[in-house]
């Protein structure tokens, strides 16, 4: 039986194993269901299962032949591109972390921080640059060469400045995801790296910034 034994952890690695597209959506009270095509690769998924969607760590309530359903919350739907998703829209699916898994990317929750948007794509040789827009709150959680998740893909700073980053993207990243379909002007989901989350916490909160 597929999946039997295997234990999975409420975190992922943003490496998105794949896309689907949206089937249905219905707006309830304080909710939005989703219906998603089910990939034939998910075939341990099952009732209760978390998966990422565009980064946003969600619990599958259903479990079809052909597609599951997740359910997220007003604050979500407010916080997240899930308020734009409408049949049709492409979604970057990630499984929950296996306790056998390689790490490949870097540690994900599914804790959408924030929305970012889009300011410039570029392709230089064979690498896509994209540009996104930095809240002023939020420089000290991004470094150079540090980490990002966009719409749960795990990806490196390349430049970073005041107020935009920079990613970096090779052509398998661009082919398996929907990054690729990005044009300026465009909101993407944004999880800073939950290290560095954790060390702003505790430089403002344990007096470390006082004494330096």
């Amino acid at each position: 039986m597929p999946g039997k034994g295997v234990i999975r952890f409420n975190m992922f690695t943003g490496i998105v194993e794949t896309t689907s597209r949206v089937m249905r959506t219905l707006n309830g009270s304080g909710l939005k269901a989703i219906t998603i095509e089910l990939p034939k690769s998910f075939n341990d998924l099952k009732k209760g299962s978390s998966i990422a969607c565009d980064g946003i760590c969600l619990t599958v309530t259903q479990l079809n032949t052909d597609s599951f359903n997740v359910e997220i919350m007003q604050e979500t739907v407010q916080k997240t591109t899930a308020g734009n998703w409408n049949k049709g829209t492409i979604l970057n699916l990630e499984r929950a972390l296996k306790l056998e898994d390689h790490l490949d990317g870097h540690l994900v929750l599914g804790h959408i921080d924030r929305t970012t948007t889009l300011l410039e794509k570029k392709t230089i040789s064979a690498t896509t640059y994209l540009r996104f827009s930095l809240d002023s709150r939020d420089r000290e959680l991004v470094v150079k060469q540090g980490s990002v998740a966009l719409n749960g893909v795990s990806l490196t700073v390349a430049e970073l400045n005041s107020s935009s980053f920079t990613v970096a993207l090779i052509s398998y990243t661009l082919d398996t995801t929907n990054l690729r379909y990005l044009s300026p002007g465009a909101n993407v989901n944004l999880e800073y790296d939950i290290i560095g989350k954790y060390i702003q916490n505790l430089y403002h909160s344990s007096g470390f910034r006082n004494k330096l």
